[in-house]
């Protein structure tokens, strides 16, 4: 990876490649964070231009990914504070006889309603450790916050959880 982004910094056609491989990753995340295509295309278009143009920054001293998880994290924080792209996960239900399928979607539709009531930083701490699916340390690292706070957080928020089923 090392090599890939050194090239990257050096020829924009390298560059282009990086990017694009990036892409996939950064939308990904961009639309659990905001729920919506058109926002997702907007933060990860914005995202990925502030990965282009900092690129140089990157130490080497954490995985790409998590360094980009901060770009996108913080790209997405700014959009909040300039009031835009802010849309609520909206989920349709299906009409359906199973009642197995109605009861997974009316808990996704309490759990989407949960996340639309959350701050944005607990809705971070949501997405990055049970979407994204990563350990509580880089949650923590990524959002920079101490480790025993995200954990706080996380318990609180499955207490609320556990409350609205």
């Amino acid at each position: 990876m090392e090599q890939q982004i050194q090239r990257a910094l050096q020829d924009a056609g390298a560059m282009a490649d990086f990017l694009k491989e990036l892409e996939p990753f950064v939308y990904r995340v961009c639309y659990h964070l905001t729920g919506h295509q058109h926002d997702a295309e907007d933060l990860a278009q914005e995202s990925l231009l502030k990965v282009c143009r900092n690129l140089h920054t990157y130490r080497g001293d954490c995985a790409i990914q998590s360094w980009v998880y901060r770009i996108i994290l913080n790209t997405q924080r700014d959009a909040v504070r300039k009031k835009k792209n802010v849309t609520v996960v909206e989920l349709s239900e299906t009409a359906s006889t199973s009642d197995g399928f109605e009861n997974q979607v009316g808990m996704k539709m309490v759990i989407q309603k949960m996340l639309g009531e959350l701050t944005g930083v607990d809705r971070q701490i949501f997405i990055l450790r049970f979407v994204q699916d990563l350990p509580l340390k880089e949650v923590a690292v990524l959002l920079e916050m101490k480790e025993a706070t995200v954990k706080t957080r996380l318990f609180r928020l499955r207490d609320r959880l556990r409350g609205l089923l």
